[in-house]
């Protein structure tokens, strides 16, 4: 169920996600844990997509939740942008705006800083969200950006309410709730967030993609970890990990914790010609399903 009529309907949601920025002299990375009801761990997967319409051409590999249209959890596309989502929880929708989902896959899309700009204020949203984000090439290469947007209640509002941090030289981290703007929130999505902000501040800062995923498979808060397993305190699974690395051009996902485990898919961010097609996925053993869409235009059947 979306998150607007979650709080239209005033149900309790899973909180989701968890990042971590690091940007150095030698490093430019981003780690995402997701986070969701249970059942997506099985269900869940990646699809990579060319889209080859004439007015319209798009290359993206995203992780998809069963039923939604991509962009709600993490991807990159064929520009170098990578991105993740956390989801953020106003106590009100504003029904002049565009349901988040819809931004977040109209996100995939963008080819520099100034397009996730636009992206983002083309018209005002129905709720909030916060996109972590950088480029692995291109006029903006190497730079990490996070966004908290929210919804501007104005009855004729055009576009929402932002809040921009670009890191330089320096760590960050970001979860469930809002950081830097000031909103009313619902009060119990915020519990898991809350827990997980003062465990990773906690931890030794991290200094290279070991030290991230390190925060991103900690247990240490038994009742709210930030790696998440179902329990009594807490209902939600870590259903995927992602770590991005700016500098190498590559993407790591995992499946279980990724303090032990190996990932089981690495892709190369290099950013392809105009003539290349998706790329370069290297799969480990995994019961992650990869789906490969080749669409010649946004209403034809899928190839």
């Amino acid at each position: 169920m979306s998150n607007e009529l979650e709080a239209i309907l005033n149900l309790t949601s899973v909180q989701s996600c968890s990042d971590i920025f690091l940007s150095s002299a030698s490093q430019c990375l981003l780690g995402h844990n997701e986070d969701a009801d249970p059942i997506v761990d099985s269900t869940g997967y990646m699809v990579s997509v060319n889209i080859t319409d004439s007015d319209l051409k798009e290359n993206f590999t995203a992780y998809h939740y069963p039923g939604h249209i991509a962009g709600l959890a993490f991807g990159f596309n064929q520009w170098g942008l990578v991105a993740t989502m956390n989801g953020l929880y106003p106590v009100e929708v504003a029904f002049n705006g565009i349901p988040r989902q819809f931004i977040n896959r109209a996100l995939l899309s963008a080819t520099s800083y100034s397009d996730v700009y636009r992206i983002l204020t083309e018209g005002n949203v129905a709720y909030g969200f916060s996109v972590n984000f950088g480029f692995a090439d291109g006029p903006d290469a190497l730079g990490l950006w996070n966004i908290e947007i929210a919804p501007n209640y104005t009855a004729a509002a055009l576009s929402p309410i932002l809040s921009i941090q670009k890191l330089n030289l320096d760590h960050y981290y970001h979860f469930n709730v809002y950081d830097r703007l000031t909103v009313s929130e619902r009060e119990g999505d915020s519990v898991s967030s809350q827990h997980r902000k003062q465990r990773a501040e906690q931890l030794p800062v991290p200094t290279d993609a070991t030290g991230i995923q390190t925060i991103l498979g900690d247990s240490g808060d038994a009742e709210y970890p930030i790696y998440r397993v179902p329990s009594t305190t807490d209902d939600a699974a870590t259903v995927a990990i992602v770590v991005f690395d700016l500098v190498k051009k590559v993407a790591v996902v995992f499946r279980d914790n990724p303090k032990s485990a190996s990932p089981v898919f690495r892709f190369d961010l290099s950013r392809p010609s105009q003539s290349s097609s998706m790329s370069t996925m290297h799969p480990s053993s995994s019961s992650m399903t990869v789906l490969i869409l080749l669409v010649s235009s946004l209403f034809t059947s899928i190839m």
